[in-house]
């Protein structure tokens, strides 16, 4: 019997999501919620290009989580409303519907979420004897449930560095860009992912949740960040990096144990394919690339590229943890909680 399913999102990752829901046979859409009036009313199938699935989107709330269905699949967008897109999904899982999210960094390792939202999602949890995952991508799943699956062909371990690095020319959002990553920016200007916090806050669950598979404590946690500025005009999807603005950024997020860096989370991202190499590129002719470095007994390398179907790879992951989450006891998990997950029956021949 297919898992009832309420999608939540039609963004840049949702859709896509929303795709795999409709032709996944193992899972069967029955709500699906949208922020933006304008599609509300709209059939869910139509809303990304597919033939009509007979369920109409909806923006109340209420009236998805009275349907009672297995699973939400929560994609709502949560930059610079972290805590709503935890608060969406208190009244399911006090209902008794089990939730996967890909928003929601603070729950990505359960031992150290911010106990007022810990309680929060226990709550909820207890009330409703239902289960709440949260799979992400960076942070999440690329950075940390890969790295895991990495760490088994590793015996001595010194460092173990997740990185992303992403080719960024092409995107349209340009307040993402100019504000968030600093591109287009003179050397005066500070990232707004580097001031206040942003990383610390973000990429902390990640730091904490290697660390308690490698049996450590971390010491203390360290930034340090770099960039590299345009040697002339650069066009791009949100417009011209102008010459002597910002082209490239870089930042690494250290957990020091002993006073030495023992894991790391890395960015090199950039708007530029003329860079310095000495920055990380992917290994691969792709714009996008998620790598696990393990120093150690032995060293190695293990590189996720982005190739055909890319927008699928941040959703699939949510979409194939259903069984598994609907499967586990209550409670938050975090990846080490529930029983190993995969694409099941979707082989094309």
């Amino acid at each position: 019997m297919a898992y009832r399913v309420v999608h939540c999102g039609t963004g840049n990752v949702g859709r896509y999501a929303l795709e795999s829901v409709i032709n996944n046979p193992e899972l069967e859409l029955v709500g699906h919620y949208v922020s933006d009036p304008a599609k509300a009313g709209k059939d869910s199938g139509e809303l990304i290009g597919l033939a009509p699935t007979g369920i109409k989107a909806t923006n109340d709330w209420a009236e998805l989580v009275a349907l009672k269905a297995d699973c939400l699949n929560y994609f709502g967008n949560s930059t610079g409303r972290e805590d709503e897109a935890i608060e969406d999904l208190v009244p399911f899982l006090e209902a008794g519907t089990n939730v996967v999210t890909f928003s929601g960094f603070a729950l990505a390792h359960p031992a150290t979420t911010p106990p007022a939202q810990r309680k929060l999602i226990d709550d909820a949890c207890a009330k409703g004897q239902s289960t709440c995952f949260f799979t992400g991508i960076d942070p999440g799943w690329a950075t940390t449930d890969l790295a895991i699956a990495a760490l088994a062909a590793a015996d001595q371990i010194e460092c173990v560095r997740m990185s992303e690095l992403g080719y960024f020319g092409q995107y349209s959002a340009e307040m993402a860009m100019r504000d968030y990553f600093g591109f287009g920016r003179d050397a005066s200007f500070t990232p707004v992912f580097v001031a206040g916090g942003f990383i610390e806050k973000y990429w902390s669950p990640t730091l904490y949740q290697l660390a308690e598979v490698l049996g450590v404590e971390i010491d203390e946690t360290r930034l340090v960040w770099d960039r590299e500025f345009a040697k002339q005009d650069i066009e791009t999807g949100f417009g011209t990096v102008k010459a002597g603005t910002c082209c490239v950024v870089n930042f690494e997020f250290q957990a020091l144990v002993g006073g030495k860096p023992v894991i790391i989370v890395e960015h090199v991202d950039c708007v530029s394919r003329d860079i310095d190499p000495k920055w990380n590129r992917p290994h691969a002719p792709v714009d996008m690339a998620y790598r696990i470095s393990v120093t150690g007994k032995p060293s190695f390398e293990l590189e996720l590229s982005y190739g055909k179907h890319s927008g699928f790879l941040s959703g699939a992951p949510v979409m194939n943890a259903i069984p598994a989450v609907c499967a586990a006891s209550p409670g938050l998990k975090g990846p080490l909680d529930i029983e190993r997950y995969w694409s099941r029956g979707r082989v094309s021949v």
